[in-house]
């Protein structure tokens, strides 16, 4: 019986019998194989055995486990033998294929990717985006770390014409909104101080699924939200989609992303719908978090985000009228200003003048019915000491603009 060079090359499909003898000889193979050998080998062993997983026969599936430990161990320390990875992705992506399939599958293929040259990485990754909003989660964070990674490695100074229309081809699906999701998560992602802990602004669900296994930060960090901003620039997103992201950007630790975060902000999402009820939400719980929330699992908790991003936040609420409105964030919002932990005396200044704004434009009904309850905890901010003078000012200002 002629060895099947390809999965889809069985027609009519294998028995058990026969797939147990195929799988047999390749396993002879592999053991007989040199090195120098073993990547043509691999690209018609590794694809046939994954596929033969769906075969529920328990000598079959004892074969495949002992091909693929012997593939892993001749592979796990040579990076230069490459695997299948596009005859892996096409089992991955096949209707037909059962999930023990897919779970197998989804390993090789990124460790097939990381063995991809750069250049070959940068022109696959748009093609792992489509339909990832379908995908498992475990899953959908493994393959979007491997596009992240590749857009570091290849994007962090331009987006060709190309590859720019590959990605702009999911602009306006779920696969677009799943992307640009992990993307704010990435340029939000801080290495924390000591390995441990959680980022602002993220949870540490979130944090996980952005780093995977391995630590993430320098020069890769960097290069990664330095690529993620160019995609999502050439994506051509909705303002109000990008306008967090770039926002984040600009208040980045590392200049060099704060500057294009910055650019982009300017150039691309100045027009942006401040009064977009959605947007504000998302706005208020980057600013607030919601650590303090009561039905929400540890993990999944997010860390307010870190003071640079708050203070460029109170300035998009002090122009929004839904903002002024937006309660109970709004609420949650001064009281962060004033009394919040890690608050400090600009945040206590810019807290003022949005309590002044939320006095101004709120809906009466709402203010009649927050308004004792700020005014309450600006009088107690009075009888403090650690106020300024300048703070001072605008708490008058601000009990005085609620009794007019």
């Amino acid at each position: 019986m002629a060895e099947p060079s390809s999965p889809a090359a069985a027609t009519p499909a294998p028995t058990d019998a026969e797939r147990e003898d195929a799988l047999d000889r390749m396993l002879t193979r592999l053991a007989l194989a040199e090195d120098a050998r073993l990547a043509p080998l691999l690209a018609r062993v590794l694809p046939y055995a994954i596929t033969s997983f769906a075969s529920p026969a328990a000598s079959v599936r004892k074969l495949v486990m002992e091909i693929l430990s012997h593939i892993n161990k001749r592979v796990k320390h040579r990076p230069e033998i490459p695997l299948p990875m596009l005859d892996l992705w096409k089992i991955y992506t096949e209707s037909a294929s059962s999930s023990i399939v897919r779970n197998f599958c989804i390993v090789y293929i990124e460790m097939a990717f990381e063995r991809l040259p750069s250049e070959e990485k940068g022109n696959i990754a748009p093609d792992l985006l489509i339909n990832i909003s379908n995908v498992p989660a475990q899953h959908q964070g493994i393959i979007l770390r491997l596009v992240s990674k590749a857009i570091g490695e290849c994007n962090a100074r331009k987006v060709d014409d190309t590859i720019a229309s590959k990605y702009r081809s999911i602009s306006g699906s779920d696969d677009g909104l799943v992307f640009a999701d992990f993307g704010f998560h990435t340029i939000l992602y801080q290495t924390p101080s000591q390995g441990i802990g959680c980022p602002a602004g993220l949870s540490l669900a979130q944090a996980d699924r952005v780093t995977g296994k391995l630590p993430l930060k320098g020069d890769a960090l960097t290069s990664r939200k330095l690529g993620i901003l160019n995609v999502l620039e050439a994506m051509q997103l909705a303002s109000e989609i990008v306008y967090p992201i770039y926002l984040a950007g600009a208040s980045d630790s590392q200049e060099s992303v704060t500057k294009r975060g910055d650019e982009l902000l300017k150039r691309k999402a100045s027009t942006a719908n401040l009064e977009d009820l959605k947007l504000i939400k998302k706005l208020f719980t980057l600013f607030n978090g919601t650590a303090s929330a009561e039905n929400i699992a540890a993990e999944l908790k997010v860390a307010p985000a870190p003071s640079s991003l708050r203070v460029r936040l109170m300035s998009v609420f002090c122009r929004s009228i839904a903002a002024a409105n937006a309660f109970p964030y709004t609420l949650q919002c001064i009281f962060g200003c004033i009394y919040g932990s890690g608050t400090t005396s600009r945040l206590k200044q810019l807290g003022m003048e949005f309590t002044v704004w939320v006095f101004k434009h709120a809906v009466m009904d709402q203010l009649k019915l927050i308004g004792p309850v700020i005014l309450s905890g600006i009088l107690r901010s009075l009888d403090g000491s650690s106020t300024t003078e300048a703070v001072n000012d605008f708490l008058l200002s601000s009990i005085s603009r609620f009794h007019r």
